[in-house]
Formats: C-alpha cells, sequence, structure tokens
C-alpha cells in the first residue's frame, strides 16, 4: 500500500550520490538531527529537510525563528537569501529563489502522484487483459483457468487498492504540505515560528559540488549558514 507516511517519511538520500551536509561556524551548533543553531539576540536554526521522497531539483531547509527580544519582528521572503558557490571557481555564484507554494505543489504532483497513477494504471491495465485472456480459457479448460484466477486475484485487488489509497493520499497531502511550508508572519515577543523554505536547483548540475550559502536577516542581525554539496 502507498502510504502517506512512506511519501512524507522517508529520506530520499539513497537515491542520489550527492549530499548535502551542514558546515557549521565555531560560534554555531549542531543538535543530533543536523539542526545548525544560530544564537545572537534572536535564535535562528536551519536544517537540510529530507523527508520527502522522490522529490526532484529541490533543496528545502527547515527554518525556525525565535524572537527573543520585547518587540514584535516582521519575517517574510525579503529575509531570506540564498547563493549556491560551485566548487569550480570559473562558474559564478547563482542567487536561488524561494519557490512559490502554488509551484512546489505542481511540481510535487508530477513528481509524486502522476508517476504513481501511470504505474499503478498499468498495472491494473495488464491485470484487466489477464482476466479477459482467463475467460477465453475457461472456456477450453476451465481447471487451468480456476488456478490462474486464483493466483492473480491477488494482483488484481492489490492494484485498485493501491490506486484508490494514492488517491486518497493526494488528497491529505494538498492539506497537510500548505501548512509545512514557511509563510510571511509576525513573530511576538518570546514566540517561535517554522516552516520550510524551498528552492528550485533545476539550474545547478545534478552532479555539481560546491556550497549554499544562506542568510537570514533578522531586526537587523544576520544568520549565516552553510551547507556543503559533495559527492
Amino acid at each position: 500500500m502507498l502510504l502517506l507516511s512512506v511519501i512524507l517519511l522517508q529520506s530520499c538520500a539513497g537515491s542520489h550520490k550527492i549530499k548535502t551536509v551542514a558546515m557549521p561556524s565555531l560560534m554555531q551548533k549542531v543538535d543530533y538531527e543536523g539542526t545548525v543553531i544560530s544564537e545572537k539576540k534572536h535564535t535562528v536554526t536551519l536544517a537540510h529537510y529530507t523527508k520527502f521522497k522522490h522529490v526532484k531539483n529541490k533543496i528545502i531547509f527547515n527554518l525556525l525563528v525565535r524572537n527573543k527580544g520585547r518587540k514584535p519582528l516582521s519575517m517574510n521572503n525579503e529575509n531570506i537569501s540564498m547563493e549556491f558557490r560551485g566548487k569550480d571557481v570559473v562558474i559564478a555564484p547563482k542567487k536561488l529563489e524561494i519557490q512559490p507554494l502554488e509551484d512546489f505543489m505542481k511540481d510535487l504532483e508530477n513528481d509524486y502522484f502522476h508517476a504513481d497513477i501511470r504505474i499503478i494504471s498499468s498495472m491494473f491495465s495488464n491485470i484487466e487483459r489477464t482476466a479477459d485472456r482467463i475467460e477465453e480459457v475457461q472456456m477450453i479448460h476451465p481447471e487451468a483457468a480456476e488456478v490462474i484466477a486464483e493466483m492473480w486475484a491477488p494482483k488484481f485487488l492489490s492494484s485498485a487498492d493501491d490506486l484508490e489509497e494514492t488517491i486518497r493520499v493526494y488528497e491529505q497531502f494538498e492539506e497537510i504540505v500548505p501548512s509545512l511550508v514557511f509563510k510571511p508572519q509576525e513573530v511576538m515577543p518570546g514566540s517561535t515560528v517554522t516552516g520550510l523554505i524551498v528552492y528550485n536547483t533545476g539550474d545547478i548540475d545534478e552532479k555539481a559540488e560546491g556550497e549554499f550559502n544562506i542568510v537570514i536577516r533578522v531586526e537587523g542581525e544576520e544568520h549565516r549558514f552553510v551547507f556543503s554539496r559533495s559527492m
């Protein structure tokens, strides 16, 4: 069965040889999950988010901002900037923009569900053709047809269940993912906001090595993060 937990909660690290690793500065801390913690007047943490399975041409970070001041502060996409600096110095640094939620959802739909439905529908179609063939065999060899039918029945039911489950998961997916993505908002004193920031890396060679340099600006202070990308 294609479960939501499989789609949302499995790392895609095994499907690619390229690795992205945090490179904290001497003033930063890293927790056991690899989250980089930057402590100044305010606290900002950033972690490479890998829980979307099979997502293509994306790098995703989980951002957390804690307001330790006495006044509300505003956080939006203008507070965040990132560029990729390739290991090959001949290539100029490439500035990346946060991908809008609507575009991200369209890409996820194509990456996950269209592929799943095509595969399952193909299997389902093959099994239906087999069922038609069984009816033909039954007219000539009833006993053989019965054996074949018993063998294929579980596959037929499984494919039907998988297709139904994929559709159900997609409906949940449409509700859950937008709630995970970072949104512009005011952060009240003592409060914490968190969310995913998504970047499209389609213009970067999938084998390119280098560094993602992210700057989070909070009320005049800069929190800088570096994540190394290498084979």
